[in-house]
């Protein structure tokens, strides 16, 4: 369970480790935050944010070498990819798009202060 303060920003790393084919198939990758442990989001309801492979590119500076991740900017910045600004325990939802897929996966649970 990862956990962040309300007033901070920070970035959240969800480790892709199930890939078929190659990280050159996935075509977007985004991110959903739910108080609501029954709610199942669909497909636009995912805020798009950021693939790193740190497979091909381990010189970025978010990437972790030999891992690929998708990577959420959190908080109250201007520059985050989006703010959850109310405590509580939310559902974190992952969404990778491929040509042919969209697969949804809910990693873990996050709480906010």
């Amino acid at each position: 369970m990862a956990e962040i303060v309300s007033t901070g920003t920070e970035y959240l790393f969800y480790e892709v480790t199930e890939l078929r084919g190659t990280v050159e198939d996935i075509v977007s990758v985004g991110v959903y935050y739910t108080t609501d442990p029954l709610e199942i989001p669909e497909v636009g309801d995912f805020t798009t944010v950021t693939l790193v492979d740190g497979i091909s590119n381990p010189e970025d500076p978010l990437a972790e070498a030999g891992k690929i991740d998708i990577v959420a900017l959190i908080g109250s910045r201007q520059e985050a990819d989006l703010a959850i600004p109310v405590a509580g325990d939310y559902q974190e939802w992952v969404l990778i798009t491929t040509a042919d897929e969209d697969i949804i996966r809910r990693p873990s649970v996050l709480t906010v202060k």
